[in-house]
């Protein structure tokens, strides 16, 4: 009887018996590390069919199906910052302060050239079309009265002065003069301005107001004097006469 298998098994024996046991060959115990996780293919987790839900759970990143609509969340959680634009895109545009607003202008009708002593020069009345009916009184000068007076009661001189010659002038080129404007007040010295309009456009160009209103006196068509409320608050005064 042979006994080599039983030498064998003697000798594997020890062994195997020790590492069964968590024993050393030596005899000092041999301490198992612990796995940092489980290995694959040796079974299921504790936690492994939460694991496994959540693996065959879509991403929502990657799905688009159940994606949020882009911007959708910051309009509903977002600053009402989204709101304003929304509003301010449906506004057709800024409404303008009353206030802010040109004041319009008075019409004024021109009245006569009169010298009020001890006044050595002329002075121009203008008389307001409306109520309260308030009158300007500009100085200008001999020889622009005169010239103002021939215009107003169509005096012809034997050669062309030179508000008929200006006149002639914006008649060759088809140029109108719309209106004249008393604009503006400084003691005794006004400032006015003419716009005209013609084949190039409208132009509104400063001037005194004795040659606005002497070039204005000598146009076929009747041109409206007008001035402004500023003039009219600080230079006007209560009529003297009937309108």
């Amino acid at each position: 009887m042979s006994t080599e298998g039983d030498a064998v098994e003697v000798q594997g024996g020890p062994a195997s018996v020790s590492r069964a046991n968590g024993e050393a060959p030596d005899g000092t115990e041999e301490i198992a590390s612990e796995p940092d996780g489980p290995e694959q293919g040796a079974g299921p987790a504790p936690d492994g069919p939460v694991l496994a839900e959540a693996e065959d759970a879509p991403d929502p990143a990657l799905d688009e199906s159940i994606a949020p609509e882009p911007g959708k969340a910051d309009l509903e959680d977002g600053p009402a910052f989204f709101d304003e634009i929304e509003l301010a895109g449906q506004q057709d545009g800024p409404e303008l302060d009353p206030l802010l607003a040109p004041p319009e202008m008075s019409q004024m009708l021109f009245v006569e050239v009169a010298l009020m002593l001890p006044a050595t020069h002329p002075v121009v009345v203008l008389q307001q079309a409306d109520a309260p009916f308030r009158e300007l009184r500009i100085p200008v000068g001999g020889a622009e009265g005169i010239a103002i007076a021939y215009a107003a009661r169509g005096i012809e001189t034997p050669r062309p002065l030179t508000h008929e010659l200006f006149t002639q002038v914006l008649e060759a080129y088809s140029i109108i003069l719309d209106v004249v404007q008393i604009t503006d007040v400084n003691g005794s010295s006004f400032s006015a301005e003419i716009v005209l309009s013609g084949p190039l456009g409208s132009r509104t160009i400063d001037c005194r107001p004795s040659d606005a209103i002497a070039l204005s006196l000598r146009q076929r068509l009747p041109v409206p004097i007008m001035a402004s409320p500023i003039v009219l608050a600080i230079a006007g005064t209560d009529p003297l006469g009937a309108n």
